[in-house]
């Protein structure tokens, strides 16, 4: 199999991992959890370095329709715009006392936005973001979303959600 080959969850694969699912082997729902929003088979093996089944389980996930790929390094199917760009450094939470509140809504917004494209909205960390109103609640939120999206997708995406609601947040 082709080492560059882009592999990405297709909506099927979606809904087995945080919606209705339960249709795979635990092992098979670990790759798809590996997969997250796009991966090339290289680096999927060097995520699961131990699995010796590893291209006929991707064959399998491809035919069953829960994984597509694409052979030109591009993936068939691009994450939502949100989650598609490159992730700064880490960043911290916003702390300043007075925050507007338009950019708190914008923070708040686009971290929910983020949950709710690798998570799902069924979270309870998703529903305590959903519910903060002020700087202090979305402060004491944000590092359980930030464990969510790292356990669930990957630490690097939850750097980049934190990243971005940072960002909204300053501007």
């Amino acid at each position: 199999m082709d080492m560059t080959m882009q592999l990405s969850r297709t909506e099927k694969g979606h809904e087995e991992i945080f919606n209705h699912g339960h249709i795979l082997r635990p092992r098979q729902r670990q790759m798809l959890f590996a997969i997250g929003n796009g991966i090339s088979f290289g680096e999927l093996r060097d995520k699961l370095p131990n699995c010796t089944e590893l291209e006929t389980m991707v064959n399998d996930l491809l035919q069953s329709g829960f994984i597509q790929a694409q052979a030109d390094g591009t993936a068939a199917q691009p994450a939502p715009a949100s989650i598609a760009p490159p992730a700064p450094a880490q960043a911290t939470p916003p702390t300043a006392s007075s925050q507007p509140a338009d950019s708190l809504e914008a923070g708040r917004s686009y971290v929910l936005e983020f949950m709710a494209a690798l998570v799902g909205t069924k979270s309870p960390a998703y529903r305590q973001m959903s519910e903060v109103r002020d700087l202090a609640g979305f402060n004491a939120v944000l590092p359980m979303c930030r464990r969510v999206i790292a356990a669930v997708a990957s630490p690097h995406q939850a750097a980049e959600m934190e990243a971005g609601a940072a960002e909204r947040m300053a501007g």
